[in-house]
């Protein structure tokens, strides 16, 4: 699989976060189970997106870090790798998602063997509940797909409506990756931080 680089992705994160990345953006010890396309870090091609995901990130932590987005350039791809695409969402999609974000504990992996690269549809941003009550009411992957796709308004989703994600879930990835920058938000204006000692942009 060819893919042109070099590419700009985007990590939301918090502030207090930084200095961590900055030595690695791979570190599979932080990984969290139970999110759509199982343990891994998680980028988007959405700069918009990232920084939704930051400002959630900052809502949940209890650091009281600040919203921030990793500008992570993708400079090159291993010789061979066995990636996952899915071009849209689709019944396969959604039985993926539905089987890792079922799976709860650290390690636990439905995938025989686990894609080192997903790139995909998001699904919706209630999905934690979604598949909740899945479990109690023992529904199947036909009714998930249905209801991670569609609007609270009722309105069905379409791919791009969804919003995007590019997962690394193997750290041979590392080398291949480079923190370019950062983002910060600052209250009331994003701020952005060249991956150097020295450099630094306001954004109004």
């Amino acid at each position: 699989m060819d893919i042109t680089t070099p590419q700009l992705l985007y990590h939301g994160t918090t502030s207090d976060c930084v200095s961590s990345f900055r030595q690695k953006l791979l570190n599979p010890p932080y990984w969290r189970p139970g999110k759509d396309f199982g343990e891994g870090f998680y980028t988007t091609i959405s700069a918009s997106q990232a920084r939704k995901w930051s400002h959630k990130a900052a809502k949940e932590s209890w650091s009281g870090g600040k919203p921030c987005v990793l500008v992570v350039e993708l400079k090159s791809v291993p010789e061979k790798f066995e990636p996952l695409l899915f071009l849209s969402d689709s019944p396969a999609w959604a039985a993926f998602i539905y089987a890792h974000r079922t799976a709860q504990m650290k390690g636990q992996d439905p995938c025989v063997l686990h894609p080192e690269l997903l790139i995909g549809p998001m699904a919706d941003n209630d999905t934690g509940k979604i598949v909740h009550k899945a479990i109690q009411l023992k529904k199947d992957e036909q009714w998930f797909y249905e209801q991670i796709t569609m609007s609270r308004k009722g309105r069905r989703l379409d791919s791009l409506s969804l919003g995007n994600q590019v997962v690394f879930c193997s750290e041979s990835w590392e080398s291949h990756l480079r923190l370019a920058g950062y983002h910060i938000y600052t209250g009331s204006r994003w701020m952005y931080y060249e991956n150097r000692d020295a450099g630094q942009v306001e954004l109004i």
